[in-house]
């Protein structure tokens, strides 16, 4: 075999040894396809390492998380509670806009009248 076909087959032989005799026997005689081998090796310990490492949740982002599903469940019982009443909230804006309405006519005739 050749290094480009090796060098094709190493990432898969470097998971399983047992894979290609033809492999091997080129493995043996070839410097910079060992090369290639070792460094497909590495980067598969490195990724075994990276699995086996579990970092504790610090306290303060668990109490964080807890808070936030606390939160959606408060804002689920506003939305459910707000559509329930929608009509008594749409009666209760319509008034206000009314009576800013009434407020800003109510000026405006007096900032008039003061002119006059």
């Amino acid at each position: 075999m050749r290094c480009p076909e090796v060098q094709e087959l190493l990432p898969a032989y470097a998971d399983d040894r047992h894979a290609d005799l033809s492999v091997r026997r080129h493995l043996a005689s070839c410097d910079e396809c060992r090369q290639a081998l070792d460094d497909y090796e590495q980067v598969l310990d490195g990724l075994s390492a990276m699995r086996s490492i579990v970092a504790p949740v610090p306290v303060a982002l668990r109490d964080s998380l807890v808070a936030i599903a606390r939160a959606e469940k408060r804002l689920d019982k506003m939305v459910t509670h707000v559509t329930r009443n929608r009509r008594a909230y749409a009666g209760g804006i319509a008034a206000v806009a009314v009576g800013a309405a009434g407020a800003a006519l109510w000026r405006s005739r007096r900032v008039r009248t003061a002119a006059a």
